[in-house]
């Protein structure tokens, strides 16, 4: 695959594996054409490879010399990525090539996701691989697949066949700031079931759609306090019943369980005699909200027009409009509590991430996140008896386990020591509140893995404006290898 964008940029080992990702398709559970990728690399260079098939691929490359008898390394990402575009971009994830965007010292897309979670980690590891001369004990490379859905790829993965008993997972994103622990948690599906009735007569349709906002990570952005439009939509379907009855006959917002929704449409039934005081309802909550989230989300935009009422799909009856609405505005949503010995660190939170209505049931998508168990069930329990309170029913969509911190690794030592030797000072080290692979691996292992997690700088994860740091990865390529040189 030619590259083109990042033929010139530094460390070019790894941009142009790097480069060569971004345009192959490879959302969640679509990772046949990228894992056919690995394969065809590991063979062009004589490493052996091994694929299951839940489309996990395992790399592997014997120590070079003089690092044989050193442990084992397992370097460790995930092929998929979130696929979020803007609206009214003409992106089909399924065929259409990332367009790459050079931005000063930023690598990032035109109007969708990167891809650099974890785009960038698999490409550091392949860079690895194909160096011959960098000195490095008996490699593994484990690229797994559909992680960013629940960590299926991961959980599906046979752990006996790994030697090494170091992993240094490449799915974190700050240079200076090694990860050494992760949340866990389950996310969690809620059906409530809708019956429809027919419009009253006199009443008409109003299309509200919210947006303009920025969205994020629902782990790691989730402290930065971004609203969430579909708790914002909430509110405004309130705001509207304080001044008449209504009637919802749809409603949708998010797109992936795992990122903070950006966006959110409801089409409502109200009387067409109280328009005019529902349009000043409308205008008054974008107000309140805007003058709310003026500095985290300065461009939320509330909008409404007159909409046809969607033929094939009746109003909901005013007990399942509650019942929606209500469900919606009592969820928790948002940080619950910070951890106790990491200060500035998420211990707890939930985000509820997708809604959506079909003809005889509203769908919800809600992430729990705490490095405590009996915090993210606790949240768990919760949205368990609110479903019940409005008569409907859930079902986990996926369920990872925490990473939990261990003070006396000695990966951990080996990344202190060589990043003050190189830059003259300590690294950070935290228990991130996103969910890892590593928690996963570490429970499925018969044996004990001594893990860290490191990575270039990269933000605005799994939305548009996600970028990548030029200068961040040189630096991390540099010292990556460093460290290989002492374990």
């Amino acid at each position: 695959m030619e590259n083109s964008v990042l033929r010139n940029i530094e460390p070019k080992e790894v941009f142009r594996y790097f480069e060569d990702l971004t345009q192959i398709p490879r959302e969640s559970g679509k990772e046949r054409q990228v894992t056919d990728y690995l394969i065809a690399f590991a063979e062009n260079h004589g490493l052996e490879w091994f694929r299951d098939e839940a489309l996990n691929v395992l790399i592997t490359k014997k120590a070079s010399p003089g690092y044989e008898d050193r442990p084992g390394v397992i370097l460790q990402g995930h092929t998929d990525m979130v696929c979020e575009k803007n609206e009214n971009t003409a992106h089909d994830f399924d065929k259409d090539l990332i367009t790459l965007v050079l931005d000063g010292d930023k690598i990032t897309a035109a109007d969708t996701t990167l891809g650099a979670d974890d785009g960038i980690g698999i490409a550091l590891a392949l860079a690895l691989l194909a160096d011959e001369n960098a000195a490095h004990p008996f490699l593994e490379v484990l690229c797994t697949s559909d992680e960013e859905r629940g960590m299926y790829g991961a959980e599906a993965f046979d752990t006996s066949l790994l030697k090494g008993r170091i992993l240094i997972n490449l799915d974190s994103n700050e240079e200076d700031i090694f990860t050494v622990g992760c949340a866990g948690g389950p996310g969690v599906r809620t059906e409530i079931p809708i019956i429809r009735e027919e419009a009253a007569p006199g009443w008409t349709a109003l299309h509200i759609k919210i947006s303009g906002l920025i969205g994020g990570h629902s782990g790691e952005d989730i402290h930065l306090g971004r609203a969430n439009s579909i708790k914002l939509m909430a509110r405004v379907l309130l705001a509207i019943d304080r001044e008449t009855d209504f009637r919802l006959s749809d409603l949708r917002g998010g797109l992936k369980y795992n990122a903070i929704p950006r966006e959110a449409n409801a089409v409502i039934m109200i009387p067409e005699s109280r328009l005019k005081k529902v349009k000043s309802a409308i205008t008054d909550m974008e107000g309140e909200l805007r003058n709310e989230y003026r500095v985290n989300d300065p461009e939320i935009t509330v909008t409404f027009e007159a909409s046809d009422p969607i033929a094939e799909i009746k109003p909901m009856s005013k007990l399942s409009t509650q019942s929606v609405v209500n469900y919606i505005y009592f969820a928790e949503t948002g940080v619950i509590r910070m951890d106790m010995e990491f200060r500035d660190t998420v211990e707890s939170s939930v985000s509820l991430g997708v809604v959506r209505t079909e003809e005889e049931k509203a769908i919800l998508q809600t992430l729990t996140r705490s490095s405590l168990k009996s915090m993210y069930m606790e949240m768990y329990y919760k949205i368990l008896r609110l479903a019940e309170q409005v008569g409907g029913r859930t079902e986990l969509m996926s369920n990872c386990p925490e990473w939990e911190y261990n003070p006396d690794s000695h990966i951990k030592t080996i990344f202190q020591d060589t990043y003050k030797r190189m830059h003259g000072k300590d690294p950070g080290f935290v228990i991130t509140h996103a969910g890892l692979e590593c928690g996963v691996i570490n429970r499925n292992s018969a044996s004990p893995i001594d893990m860290i997690a490191a990575g270039p700088i990269a933000r605005n994860l799994h939305t548009p404006g996600e970028y990548v740091s030029i200068s961040s990865t040189a630096r991390f390529w540099d010292f990556l290898r460093e460290v290989m040189k002492s374990i």
